[in-house]
This record gives C-alpha cells, structure tokens and sequence, in this order.
C-alpha cells in the first residue's frame, strides 16, 4: 500500500510540474550591453511573468560575431527563434533563405503604431522582414560650457567652430569620425546624393556625391576647424575634457560623456550650399523571425510583446533607447527627455541605411575614397570615380 501511495504521488508531482515544462521556449539572440542589455532583461522578464505557454530565453551574442552566426547557424537548425539586428543586412539573409517574412501577421493597425520609416527600414523586395525595436542615427553633440545656442546652418557651425577651437592647446570646435563613411552620408545626402538610384544602380560619382566630399575636405583642412586624424576614441576623449566644441554621433555616444559634463544635443544643421538639412544613415534595429523557428506564432507573440507600448517605455526610460513605437513619446518621461526627443525629430531627416545585398560591396570602396579625399588631399572627383568603378565591378562579379 506504501509502495502504492508513493508512486501515486510521484505521479501526481510529475503531472502537476508539466504545464511550467510544456512552456514554448522562443530564444532571442542580441548584443546589446550595458543598459540596453539591463532594459532587454526586465522586458523578458516582464513577458515571462505574464506569459502561461511561451518563455523567452536571451541569449548575448558579442557584436563582432553576430552577423557571421546568424549566417552560419541558421540553416544547420542551430541559430535562435528570434534575433536583434539592424536592417543592412537583412537583404542578404532574406535572399539566402535565413529570415521570415512577417507580412502574415503585421496588421494595418500594428505597422501603423512605429514611427514613419522604420518599418520600411526593415522591407527588402516588398515583403516585411521584422518588427522595429529602436532606431539609430546621427546628430549634433555640443558642449553647453563653450555654446550657449546650437547652429542651425552649417555656416553658423563654421563660425562657431572657430571661435572655439585652439589647435596648440589642443582644442577644437568640430571632431567627428570624417573619414568614416557612415558619418559622411550625412552631408552626401544632404547635398541630394545617394547610394544607389532607382534603379538599385550606384551613383557614387554623382555631382551630389562629388560636392559632398569636397564640403568634408574643406571642413577637415581650410576651415581650421578639426584634428588631423580623428577616431572614435579621440571624439570621446575630447568631448569629457572639454576640447570639443561639436560633436556628430549617435544615441550610444551618451554612455561615454563623463557623469560632470554639461551637453546638449540638436539636429543637424543645414547645409549652405545646398539649402538642405544634413541626412544622416538611419538604422533600424528590428527583432527578426529565423526561418527554421519551429513555433512561428509563438515567436510572432514574443515579437509583439518586445515592440509593444510597454516594453518600449522599458527600452527608453531604462535603456535611453530611441525606441521606434510612437506612442511610447507621448510618455512624459520620454516626451520631457531632451535628448530622446532631439533624436526623434532627427529621424525625420535621415535615411534608412539600404538593406541590399550590393550595399555590403559599398563601403569599403566608399571609404577609401574617403580616406584618400580626407587624409591624402586627393581630388573628390576622381576619388569617387574609382570607387564607382570598384563597386560596379565588385556587384557584377557578385551576380555571376
């Protein structure tokens, strides 16, 4: 009979522990670090809490080696249900078969609740490839202690710029990473240049193109106003000893400002010469669906819940993310932080970076020509008439 008994509850204990492991586990992989990782992690954890049939599951992946895991788990069955990335290389992974399309499942009302373009960010050949967490862009850092009023023209910048800089003490009024493509594209396509046509087809060599570098090298060497070699973290170093005047950067640029230095952010300036504001890269960090996901509704919850009201005041107020659900700026807390709120009016004049498959054989082209245009004092001209030339023969070769 005690022989019985026991076995009736062993039983009975296994029954009653199924439901917490018949849970659908989705695993979401991501490189965010510091208070975004801090701000993902509640959002997990919220949905867990609440969830009774999915658990998700974070899994940190180092930046350096994410897109090359994705790429080579994926079709083994080993990769994750869902991921965090940015759209540049979303083309190539929906070519190869990697991604989900989620056209299925987004709704009019759901894409109409992100903000304008970030949801196109995240579209290659019409079909909607994920759903946006948080965008990135670029814009005007200032050091409060040596400017009293932002520019709002790139003339103005100049003038101010030179009032502040002293080059034997060491102190400038503009530093940014110039000859880093990603940061030019903010005056290229300011001055109306592109990538890629209509047609998909480069234009490096545009008029457009060709003034914009010019406008970089003149910033870098006449109008005095720049180190010679800038980097990352010479920008950084600059800015926190306050030698900087301006800096151009990004959202991820406020975790590096020293706790005691007093900053503003404005967007960036209008460019004189083309009567046009500054068009900085738009990047798009959307939660994409893996192709081998076995349970593809319940990934589709998880990727709601993650780009849900909630979960994107989580991801702004905790993590000072750029969170691209709209509503989530009519919060106070969002609405009243000036530095969110300078972003959000950014992004109305950026770009999406492209997502092509051909935009991966543009940027080391692109930045050479920049480095020789920047560093060498070369001709833009003929500077970005090579880089043409490459990039076209490098998508030629690609397509054979």
């Amino acid at each position: 009979m005690k022989k019985l008994v026991a076995t009736l509850v062993v039983a009975a204990a296994s029954w009653m522990a199924v439901p917490a492991f018949a849970k659908t586990t989705v695993t979401v992989w991501h490189a965010y670090r510091a208070q975004e990782k801090k701000a993902l992690e509640k959002v997990a954890a919220d949905f867990n809490k609440q969830s009774a049939d999915v658990a998700v599951k974070l899994v940190p992946i180092p930046y350096d080696a994410f897109a090359d895991k994705i790429t080579a788990a994926i079709p083994r069955g080993k990769g994750p249900d869902l991921f965090i990335f940015a759209q540049d290389r979303l083309g190539d992974w929906a070519a190869a078969g990697l991604v989900e399309s989620v056209d299925f499942w987004l709704t009019d009302e759901l894409r109409s609740s992100f903000l304008p373009r970030t949801v196109d960010a995240l579209t290659y050949d019409e079909q909607v490839y994920g759903v946006p967490i948080a965008f990135k862009t670029v814009a005007l850092f200032f050091n409060e202690k040596l400017v009293k009023q932002p520019p709002k023209t790139t003339g103005e910048l100049v003038k101010m710029a030179k009032k502040i800089t002293n080059a034997k003490k060491g102190r400038f009024g503009l530093v940014y990473e110039n000859a880093n493509f990603y940061y030019q594209a903010a005056w290229m396509q300011g001055f109306g240049g592109r990538v890629f046509d209509d047609r998909g087809k480069p234009v490096l060599d545009s008029k457009a193109v060709v003034d914009s570098m010019a406008f970089a090298q003149r910033l870098a060497h006449a109008e005095g106003i720049m180190p010679q070699e800038v980097s990352g973290t010479l920008v950084t170093t600059l800015f926190n000893k306050g030698d900087a005047g301006f800096v151009i950067s990004g959202p991820w640029f406020i975790g590096e400002i020293d706790k005691g230095v007093k900053y503003g952010v404005a967007p960036l300036p209008t460019i004189d010469e083309a009567g046009k504001p500054a068009r900085p890269f738009l990047t798009v960090e959307g939660m994409l669906m893996s192709a081998k996901t076995a349970d593809k509704k319940a990934a589709f919850e998880v990727m709601t819940y993650f780009t849900s009201v909630d979960a994107g005041r989580t991801m702004a107020t905790v993590g000072r993310q750029t969170t691209a659900k709209k509503a989530v700026y009519d919060d106070p807390k969002v609405k009243n932080d000036p530095v969110l709120a300078v972003f959000r009016k950014q992004l109305e004049a950026s770009e999406p970076t492209p997502n092509t498959p051909a935009m991966r054989m543009v940027w080391t082209p692109a930045t050479k020509a920049l480095n020789r245009i920047i560093h060498g004092k070369k001709d833009a001209a003929e500077s970005m008439k090579d880089a043409q030339a490459e990039v076209k023969s490098l998508v030629k070769n690609a397509r054979r």
